[in-house]
């Protein structure tokens, strides 16, 4: 697709943008900054190479290419001398789709014929050895374990193994690996009313949350529960990889399950965070992770692959609805991709981009602009800092974190695709975009 800069880098808005993106990304690089030791302990290294590769293309830079390569062989060296979590945040699969996504996107920087670094060395991708062989392996000796206590979302499970694996097509693994996480959700769908969910059992939930909910509930949210799910049922039936007949089933009733759940008319959110049975829905803020706008972003893309319309009327009418949505009652509190400013600036860019409805572009705008608010200088990370859970005082508490997630690499890379006519790739981890689109139009 044509991807157009929104922002003008002689605005003011423009200019504060890239500005943040290149002090960001020199902080990054230099370590200017001062992390606590338990951000420390889940440093995650490889994302940086997310935002050295995006300012590489933008740019074509052959300093910022070979730091993001610098940056990947460091986390590929690291990996091998731990055992490895293999979640898509903060794991190996992460890392694997790191590597798979910036091997692609640093092809197209200009490398001088005498050049003698690695992105230089003029091997092409048949003779190169496959770096993520290793991930793929151990995904697929882990996949015929997954029971119902094992994590099926985004973050740290099937649908994140799912993701990494569509991103590795048309590898043979990779269409292995579709097929296992998709016979492994189908395993776990649960017939309810209104038509398939998944259940998140008291074992999957964080203390907090096993305290109000005992006996588990279903999560409603794109980061943790059965958007996400859904999202890649949509693109494992684009992909025609598992039986049309067979994904569109299973796929049609989940969505079918997912709009039952809207809330009554009048709700702040027409989409609770998550819905335990029995209990009346609360409501939830606008965000990527949790909230209308994540939910918001999947119908859109699901209605417009599969080309069902009656989808699309309730993408349209959620869309409408989120744009009503007033700044301060959003729950709004920091800047990062995840619950802050930029991921609900992002999302209505990417939907802008897609949709072409101008009340998206004036919509990232505004909340640009309420990310740049966020902007303190000299603190942070480039002058973003990241708002923590409360203490037990019940202070908040401000961190500095170089994330990509709740973080100021998020940050950059959302001014970045602001500020460049640069389709941002990197939001496929988000599922906020999708890789593949169907030409079946028989459904």
């Amino acid at each position: 697709m044509t991807w157009i800069a929104i922002l003008s880098r002689q605005s003011d808005l423009g200019a504060q943008a890239w500005d943040a993106v290149q002090t960001i990304a020199q902080a990054v690089a230099d370590k200017n900054y001062e992390v606590p030791a338990e951000q420390r302990r889940r440093s995650r290294s490889y994302e940086e190479a997310l935002l050295y590769g995006y300012l590489a293309f933008a740019l074509d830079d052959l300093g910022w290419a070979n730091r993001a390569t610098e940056c990947l062989n460091q986390a590929i060296d690291e990996a091998a001398q731990s055992a490895g979590y293999l979640g898509l945040f903060g794991g190996l699969t992460g890392l694997g789709w790191t590597v798979e996504h910036i091997s692609h996107l640093l092809q197209g920087i200009s490398v001088p014929a005498d050049d003698d670094s690695e992105l230089g060395s003029g091997q092409n991708e048949d003779e190169e050895e496959d770096l993520n062989g290793d991930i793929d392996s151990a995904i697929l000796k882990l996949l015929p374990n997954t029971s119902s206590s094992s994590p099926y979302d985004l973050i740290s499970g099937l649908v994140g193994f799912g993701t990494y694996f569509l991103e590795r097509l048309p590898r043979e693994s990779a269409i292995q690996g579709i097929r296992t996480v998709f016979d492994q959700l189908e395993n776990l769908a649960k017939s309810v009313d209104d038509g398939t969910a998944w259940h998140s059992g008291p074992e999957l939930l964080p203390d907090w949350q096993r305290e109000q909910s005992p006996s588990g509930y279903y999560n409603l949210g794109v980061a943790h529960g059965i958007p996400g799910i859904i999202h890649f049922l949509s693109e494992v039936w684009a992909t025609g990889i598992v039986e049309h007949e067979r994904s569109y089933k299973l796929l049609d009733s989940a969505v079918s399950w997912l709009i039952a759940q809207q809330r009554p008319s009048g709700s702040l959110s027409r989409f609770s965070s998550w819905i335990v049975p029995g209990e009346e829905s609360t409501d939830s803020r606008m965000a990527w992770c949790y909230g209308d706008l994540g939910i918001l972003s999947v119908l859109l893309q699901v209605a417009d692959r599969t080309g069902r319309r009656d989808w699309q009327a309730v993408a349209e009418e959620l869309l409408n609805h989120c744009l009503a949505w007033h700044v301060d009652r959003a729950g709004i509190a920091d800047a990062p991709l995840c619950h802050g400013a930029a991921g609900v600036a992002h999302i209505f860019n990417r939907i802008y981009q897609t949709e072409g409805d101008r009340r998206c572009l004036d919509a990232a705008l505004l909340w640009y602009q309420r990310t740049m608010d966020f902007r303190q200088a000299e603190s942070g990370v480039g002058g973003f800092s990241s708002l923590t859970r409360p203490a037990p005082s019940g202070l908040p508490v401000w961190e500095a974190s170089p994330a990509f997630l709740d973080g100021a690499t998020g940050v950059a890379l959302a001014f970045l695709s602001a500020v460049t006519p640069i389709e941002p790739g990197w939001d496929r981890m988000l599922l906020v975009s999708g890789k593949y689109q169907s030409t079946n139009t028989s459904s």
